[in-house]
């Protein structure tokens, strides 16, 4: 037996060392051609493309070939409804085309099926419908064809005429007509994204379907009719990269420089968000400013996907890595007039004092104990060290502000409790005066700035390292710190007077002084802080304040606060996971990457390094 064992290794070992096989010719030609392959130091964005075909993984050729066309790199997304699959899958891509088929199931749309309602496919209708709603969420670019426009206005709420021939009539053949695609005109709307990429007001398209977009979605426009006023296109620009188009630009096998723009629009736009997703990875990025703690009375977990703007799910798909939670005490009281309910300021008495500190200590408590419930996820940092840390661990990090210095009271002693709970900022006012100086707002005269007090609450913040916050400050106040604080300052969230006529911004004169200090302004992504017309404010006028501000202050001094939660939230960024959002807007705004990480953390971090430099505890 032992002999046996012995030849056979004996064999196994002259196997081992014997030549290799010769390849075949041809085998010897197609691993030549394989291997002489190489890759750009830019890869191509990859693009999921939902199956089309009966096979969970079966997609019609031309969709792939459009989008190798338009330089992406196509990967199907098998047809899969496991939520926990397509999460894992989109998270890996860089942009997501919707293809065309069959009917989607009325039922998703509130109505029951008629008649003339075509094929549906449950397992396909789940599918796309959870792809859009995963890469919405991330500000994952999405690309919708014919059925695909049609999900895009389903998965955002609207309708769809299951058979628009016999439920609104038709003008204009949209069906396949003797097996080919039927062809008709569009026009284009010219303050449409549409027209942006194609500099056309109308077009001919191809068509072959029946159910169209009835009642639009909420934050949807339409770019594009047929002749007879069917919906032709939708989209959500500038809030989200979504567009879906009726027709079928695959369709054209790259014979057509307009369906060519389309798809090569959307492959760049895939790109830009690689790019974007790239950055976050290695930057440190921090909103300075949100007011998430009084959400938490009301139920809302840090650590859950809820119906504010500030959690940690929330975080992950905008890949933003930490951000202060404001601990805010309010500086007005409610007062009954007559038949009227007013705001007016607190009386700056002991009372207020008191009860403002223990405001102050129930939301750092409740800020506390919610971390610690999700510490798997993430924890409390008082340093970019800690920060990165948290990072590496694959958890966000949270850091403590205070605003509103009325919870100091006359007893500046706080100061130093605070620091060792963690807090790195105080916002001396808010929309009132209090003890320690005046306000922008509802003050008394804004020229007038910081009192005996007040100052002396900045020689104290100076010496324990905590950043003093001029958001809110009058301008009395702000010149004043610049005078007496000895290290930076900053504003915590604020934006550029010059573009928007609010007490709360400041002037190019403020800016200019806050950079020669070595300071920063964060900019704030408040409504009425960007635009006098706040009810059309959007990503882009954020994008505005900061490119206005880095001309004036300079690149090193400005960066971001959004005040989520505390009334912050425009289109285009209402929530953490759009800050990746912002960063592709910085990008197309022309900023380099180095000076993207300046406004995402940097600028902040070394303010906030200098303070640790003063830290006498």
């Amino acid at each position: 037996m032992k002999k046996l064992i012995s030849g056979v290794m004996a064999m196994i070992v002259m196997s081992a060392n014997a030549a290799p096989s010769p390849e075949s010719d041809k085998l010897a030609q197609f691993n030549k051609r394989i291997d002489a392959v190489e890759i750009s130091a830019e890869s191509a964005p990859l693009i999921g493309v939902t199956p089309t075909g009966s096979t969970p993984t079966s997609v019609s050729k031309p969709y792939i070939d459009a989008v190798l066309r338009a330089g992406g790199v196509p990967v199907v997304i098998a047809a899969n409804p496991s939520a926990e699959y397509l999460a894992q899958v989109v998270t890996q891509l860089d942009g997501v085309l919707l293809t065309g088929g069959e009917d989607i199931d009325p039922e998703y749309f509130g109505e029951k099926a008629i008649e003339q309602l075509g094929a549906v496919d449950d397992v396909r209708d789940e599918v796309e419908l959870a792809v859009l709603r995963l890469a919405a969420n991330r500000n994952i670019p999405v690309f919708g064809i014919c059925r695909g426009c049609q999900v895009i206005n389903v998965g955002f709420g609207g309708t769809l005429y299951q058979d628009f021939p016999s439920q609104r009539g038709q003008q204009v053949i949209h069906q396949r007509v003797d097996g080919e695609r039927s062809r008709h005109m569009v026009t284009i709307d010219k303050d449409n994204i549409l027209y942006k990429i194609l500099g056309k007001s109308e077009i001919e398209v191809n068509s072959s379907h029946h159910q169209s977009v009835r009642e639009v979605a909420p934050g949807l426009k339409v770019g594009a009719y047929s002749p007879d006023s069917i919906v032709e296109s939708v989209d959500m620009y500038p809030a989200k990269r979504i567009l879906g188009v009726q027709w079928h630009p695959e369709g054209f096998d790259g014979k057509n420089e307009d369906m060519n723009r389309l798809l090569e629009f959307f492959v760049g736009e895939a790109r830009l968000y690689k790019t974007a997703k790239a950055m976050h990875g290695k930057m440190l990025s921090i909103d300075t400013h949100t007011d998430a703690p009084l959400e938490f009375e009301d139920g809302v977990q840090l650590g859950v996907r809820s119906g504010n703007r500030v959690n940690v799910p929330l975080m992950r798909d905008g890949l933003l890595d930490s951000q202060f939670l404001a601990i805010f005490v309010s500086s007005d009281i409610k007062v009954k007039r007559g038949e009227n309910t007013v705001r007016e300021p607190r009386p700056l008495c002991l009372d207020t004092y008191e009860e403002s500190n223990r405001r102050m200590e129930q939301l750092l408590d409740s800020i506390t104990t919610q971390v610690k419930r999700y510490e798997a996820v993430c924890g409390i940092a008082e340093t970019r060290a800690e920060a990165q840390k948290l990072k590496r661990e694959g958890k966000k990090a949270f850091f403590l502000g205070v605003e509103n210095g009325l919870c100091l009271g006359e007893d500046l002693s706080r100061i130093a409790q605070y620091r060792h709970r963690g807090i790195r900022y105080i916002t001396l006012t808010h929309t009132y005066d209090n003890q320690l100086c005046h306000s922008s707002t509802h003050t008394a005269d804004a020229s007038k700035g910081l009192t005996k007090l007040g100052k002396k609450a900045v020689k104290e913040m100076n010496r324990l390292g905590i950043l003093v916050d001029l958001s809110h400050a009058s301008e009395g106040t702000f010149w004043d710190v610049m005078k007496l604080s000895k290290y930076p300052v900053f504003c915590s969230h604020s934006g550029a007077k010059a573009l928007c006529d609010n007490d709360r911004n400041l002037t190019d004169e403020q800016l200019r002084a806050l950079a020669a200090q070595g300071g920063v302004v964060q900019t704030v992504a408040y409504a009425g802080f960007l635009r006098n017309d706040k009810q059309n404010a959007t990503i882009d006028d954020f994008v505005r304040h900061i490119k206005y501000m880095v001309d004036v202050a300079g690149i090193d001094h400005v960066g971001i606060g959004t005040d989520f939660d505390g009334g912050g939230g425009i289109p285009g960024f209402e929530t953490d996971a759009d800050a990746v959002n912002v960063t592709m807007k910085l990008i197309e705004a022309g900023f380099s990457e180095a000076e993207i990480a300046k406004l995402w953390g940097e600028n902040f971090f070394r303010v906030l390094c200098e303070a640790d430099k003063a830290d006498k505890r």
